[in-house]
């Protein structure tokens, strides 16, 4: 099975889960902003190219949601056009929902509804979940 993506040392692999495994321990701790700091360990980890590893996407996404978590829009929007660059962000759902998010919340709604309208498009209703009601409104109200 070869699907042109390169694969990771498993040294390297190891350090990686080891840190996104503290991430998500801290996540269920409420710790966010220590979680963040463990995800760019896992980040700092992974060999240049950052952006080709299957692990970047998700490594970006988990510290945009702590942002989120957090309501820091605006760093939690930086951490999603990272995300972007990373291979298979452009097709996921959840990046353009989190996008879509932020940018509402920082009062762009022309962003926001052309993310979010991604993400619908991708996913269908089932990407908006609890809580996700105001965002899912918005879309079909404009």
């Amino acid at each position: 099975m070869n699907n042109n993506m390169p694969v990771l040392d498993n040294s390297v692999f190891k350090k990686i889960e080891s840190f996104n495994n503290k991430a998500e321990q801290l996540i269920e701790d409420e710790c966010f902003s220590e979680s963040i700091k463990e995800y760019q360990k896992a980040w700092n980890t992974l060999p240049e190219p950052r952006q080709l590893w299957d692990a970047a996407l998700w490594i970006k996404v988990g510290q945009a949601e702590c942002l989120l978590t957090l309501n820091e829009y605006k760093a939690a929007k930086q951490k999603l056009l990272e995300a972007m660059l990373c291979t298979g962000a452009v097709a996921n759902p959840l990046v353009h929902l989190l996008l879509g998010i932020c940018y509402f919340e920082l009062n762009d709604k022309d962003c926001a509804r052309d993310e979010l309208k991604i993400a619908y498009d991708l996913e269908g209703s089932d990407i908006f979940q609890d809580g996700d009601e105001i965002y899912q409104q918005f879309l079909f109200d404009n």
